[in-house]
C-alpha cells in the first residue's frame, strides 16, 4: 500500500485518551506523520480527571522520557471543557478513541462517551489487541463469557469505524458490538512490518526487558510494585543469560522498552539497548521474553521463541506468561527450572503455526502495507 501526501483541507483528527500519553504507542502509530496525509491532528487527554496528579507522576518516574512529547497533548481537566471543546469541532471531525473514563456507580455509560453521543461526534473505537485464547474447548467457552459481558458494557456505544487486528479480531467484534458498524482490518501497530537495517552486526540473542523495578500500570492506581523479590529475579535472570550464552556462544542484548532507565545495570553489565526491540528481534539469533507485547515480533519473524516464568511475579502474571506460551505453542519455563535439554526443545520453530497465529491477531490474510498506512485510509473513508 502506498500513500500519497495530501494538498487538500485538513480533516481533524482527535486521539483521545483518558490515561497518560506514554512514549510507546505514539512512535508505532506515527502520529507526528498524520498531518502529512490530509489530517489535522490533536491529541486530547483526560488522563487528570480519572487519576491523581501524584500518580501520573509515579508511572512515569521510571524515566524522564517515558512521557510522549514530539505533539502537543493539551490536557483536559473537568467535563465542562471536555464538552466545550467538543461542541466546536465541525461535522467532518474524527474522534480516536483509544480509552474511555472508568464506569462509575455500577452504570454501563462512560461520562466521556455521553458527551461524544450527546453531539453526535463521529468517532472510532478499536480492538487492537484481539483476546488471545489457547486453542481448546474449555479457553474458547470462558472467551466467550468475557465477549459477552464486554457486548454490554458497549451497549450505549455507537462507533462509526471500528478497527482491530487480526482474524481474530474481526471475530471478536463481532459478539462485542452490535451489527451495525463499519470495521476495517489493521495490521497490527506492535509490529515491525518493513525490514530494518541491523543496529548490531554480530549474532546476538533478544532478551526483551520487563522491568520489573516499576509497574506504571500499578502506579497509575495507586498501587505498590506487584513484583516481589527483585534482586533475586535479576539473579535468576542473569543465571539463565549464562547458561544460553554458554550453549549458543551468543551474547544477550537487553531490549528494553523505554519506561525504565536503569542507573545501575543488573544485567551484570550486557548491553542495554532502548526502545528498539523490534529491531533487535528482527536481527537476533533467539528471543526470550516474559509476556509483554515486544516479544510478537519473535512471532512474525520466526524468531526462536522463549517465554520465562518466575517466582517475583504475582501468580496472575505467571498465569499469562503460561497463557500466551500455549497461545504460541510453547512451553513457558521457570527461570530457575532451565535445562539443556528443554531449551533444545523449545527453539524449534514451527513455521505453519507462526502463519497461523500472524493472521489470527497480527495481520489477518489479504491486508498489504502497515498500520499507518491502513489507518490513515481508513480515517479517510470516514
Amino acid at each position: 500500500m502506498t500513500l500519497k501526501n495530501s494538498n487538500n483541507k485538513s480533516k481533524k483528527l482527535i486521539i483521545y485518551c483518558s490515561v497518560p500519553i506514554f512514549d510507546t504507542w505514539p512512535k508505532k502509530w506515527k502520529l507526528d506523520e498524520f498531518k502529512n496525509y490530509g489530517f489535522d491532528i490533536e491529541i486530547w487527554s483526560t488522563e487528570e480527571i480519572f487519576h491523581k496528579l501524584e500518580n501520573i507522576k509515579a508511572a512515569a518516574s521510571g524515566s524522564k522520557t517515558y512521557l510522549y512529547k514530539e505533539l502537543d497533548v493539551i490536557k483536559i481537566k473537568n467535563f465542562v471543557d471536555l464538552e466545550q471543546k467538543v461542541v466546536r469541532l465541525d461535522s467532518k471531525a474524527i474522534v480516536v478513541v483509544l480509552t474511555l473514563g472508568s464506569i462509575n456507580n455500577n452504570e454501563v455509560a462512560n461520562s466521556d462517551l455521553e458527551i461524544f453521543n450527546k453531539h453526535k461526534i463521529q468517532y472510532v473505537l478499536h480492538h487492537l489487541i484481539p483476546h488471545p485464547y489457547i486453542p481448546n474447548l474449555w479457553s474458547k467457552l470462558k472467551l466467550n463469557l468475557k465477549l459477552l459481558k464486554i457486548r454490554f458494557q458497549n451497549n450505549k456505544k455507537k462507533p462509526s469505524l471500528i478497527i482491530g487486528t487480526g482474524s481474530e479480531g474481526r471475530k471478536q467484534v463481532s459478539k462485542i458490538y452490535k451489527k451495525n458498524f463499519i470495521y476495517k482490518s489493521l495490521p497490527s501497530f506492535n509490529i515491525l512490518w518493513h525490514r530494518e537495517e541491523p543496529i548490531i552486526n554480530e549474532k546476538y540473542i533478544a532478551y526483551v526487558d520487563g522491568a520489573v523495578n516499576l509497574s506504571p500500570d500499578a502506579a497509575l492506581f495507586g498501587l505498590t510494585n506487584p513484583n516481589q523479590d527483585i534482586e533475586g529475579f535479576y539473579k535468576r535472570i542473569n543465571n539463565v543469560f549464562e547458561k544460553i550464552e554458554n550453549w549458543t556462544n551468543f551474547k544477550v542484548i537487553i531490549a528494553a522498552s523505554g519506561k525504565y532507565d536503569y542507573e545501575i545495570n543488573p544485567f551484570k553489565n550486557r548491553d542495554i539497548i532502548y526502545k528498539k526491540t523490534a529491531n533487535l528481534i528482527q536481527h537476533s539469533k533467539i528471543v526470550l521474553g516474559h509476556n509483554s507485547s515486544g516479544v510478537d515480533q519473535a512471532i512474525v519473524d520466526y524468531k526462536p521463541l522463549l517465554l520465562f516464568k518466575d517466582h517475583c511475579f504475582i501468580d496472575n502474571k505467571n498465569k499469562e506468561i503460561h497463557k500466551l506460551a500455549r497461545v504460541y505453542g510453547l512451553n513457558s519455563i521457570w527461570t530457575d527450572q532451565l535445562t539443556k535439554t528443554n531449551f533444545e526443545k523449545n527453539i524449534k520453530i514451527n513455521p505453519v503455526r507462526n502463519k497461523e497465529i500472524i493472521n489470527k491477531y497480527f495481520k489477518e490474510d489479504g491486508i498489504k502495507g502497515n498500520f499507518f498506512e491502513n489507518a490513515v485510509s481508513a480515517f479517510h473513508e470516514i
